[in-house]
């Protein structure tokens, strides 16, 4: 979930933006450090929006009016999410975003209005699904703001945050959105409606993943469906029950595996798993894989794939307790609170704990069923 900067080797961090230097010292610094890496114009975003209001846009507009370049474009497509109304509004000008449509997907996405009013959009609609076994979900918003409605449907991962958006904007307040028939590929696993908690701090918490990887769609977007001043967060709060001191491994181990039939995706299909599977089908006969005569693979299967995974599985773990708890199924928010808690500590880290025993077995039991077949990932 942790987004990482690119920088070259030569580049030294843009300066940050000094208001005792004057407006004039400043843009220059702040050209300069872009010029010669772009990829900083996340930090000059952040050092822009903590500065006096007046000052900052005094900033921008000699931004505005500077010769073009990628780090000053990139900026400007930042401080088209900014904060303050006057600074997107002068930043989407500028980049002749204020009107145009996103043609990103046309077939869904209307241009998205600029929003100057101090009012906020009023959430109407919202649907969040659960995530598949690589950590991928979706968010929904439909909201009404000055005589329109505006839906997008945010793509999350739980490793990346939100990594891409479709959305469409029409006339009147209609508060009778219908977000499965806007996107009917909402409906193909489970989700909750509704639950506008969940939705709003899932994509505060996706926001803060993506950070500075965030496209620009997505960010005009969450502008148009919630508002200029909403900004990135961490999740919703954990509950104080799911850091339990002591839970006993029967226990852990029932919560795992209702928590894998729950989420049927949640299987390790790489090419590892499959050669473990067939190894064990043709040394035992066709036996079903199993956790104390195969201990060897599995130990071999956690160290070399899902040690590296935990971190994985921790994040999904958390977004399905927040899903769960939103759905109304106390006893699955209960489990999995609790197992990414625990996979959050390094002493859990180890393969026989009984999460990570659950995963290996179902793992290794859906390989062997499906050897040789077209789902085999070695036959691709």
């Amino acid at each position: 979930m942790d987004s990482t900067a690119r920088r070259t080797s030569a580049a030294p961090p843009a300066p940050p933006v000094d208001a005792a230097d004057g407006p004039a010292s400043a843009i220059d610094d702040l050209l300069d450090g872009l010029e010669v890496d772009p990829e900083e114009s996340w930090d000059a975003f952040l050092g822009l929006e903590s500065l006096d209001a007046d000052l900052r846009r005094s900033i921008v507009d000699e931004l505005v009016a500077a010769p073009a370049s990628e780090g000053v474009t990139r900026l400007l497509h930042l401080l088209g999410a900014s904060r303050d109304g006057a600074v997107r509004l002068t930043a989407r000008r500028a980049l002749g975003t204020g009107d145009r449509p996103v043609v990103e997907r046309p077939r869904r996405v209307a241009s998205v209005p600029a929003r100057i009013d101090r009012d906020p959009p009023r959430v109407v609609r919202s649907l969040a699904t659960a995530v598949d076994g690589e950590g991928a979900g979706a968010v929904a918003v439909a909201s009404v703001h000055g005589g329109r409605t505006s839906v997008a449907a945010f793509l999350c991962d739980v490793r990346g945050g939100i990594r891409d958006v479709l959305g469409d904007v029409r006339g009147g307040r209609d508060a009778d959105v219908d977000l499965f028939e806007r996107f009917p590929e909402l409906a193909l696993g489970p989700c909750v409606e509704d639950a506008h908690a969940l939705a709003t701090g899932l994509l505060a918490g996706s926001l803060m993943l993506s950070g500075r990887e965030t496209p620009p769609a997505v960010r005009e977007w969450l502008d148009a469906t919630l508002g200029g001043g909403f900004h990135a967060g961490a999740f919703l709060a954990a509950r104080p029950e799911w850091a339990a001191p002591s839970v006993d491994s029967a226990t852990l181990a029932e919560r795992s595996w209702r928590i894998l039939e729950a989420c049927p995706g949640w299987v390790d299909r790489s090419t590892l798993t499959y050669d473990l599977a067939e190894e064990i089908t043709v040394r035992e006969r066709r036996a079903a894989a199993d956790p104390l005569r195969d201990a060897g693979a599995y130990r071999f299967l956690f160290e070399r794939r899902l040690l590296h995974r935990l971190e994985l599985y921790r994040r999904m773990l958390l977004w399905m307790a927040f899903f769960w708890d939103a759905a109304g199924e106390p006893d699955l928010s209960l489990g999995a609170g609790v197992l990414s808690c625990q996979l959050a500590d390094p002493q859990y880290a180890v393969p026989s704990h009984p999460f990570t025993v659950a995963l290996s077995t179902r793992s290794l039991h859906e390989a062997q069923r499906r050897l040789g077949t077209a789902e085999d990932p070695r036959r691709r």
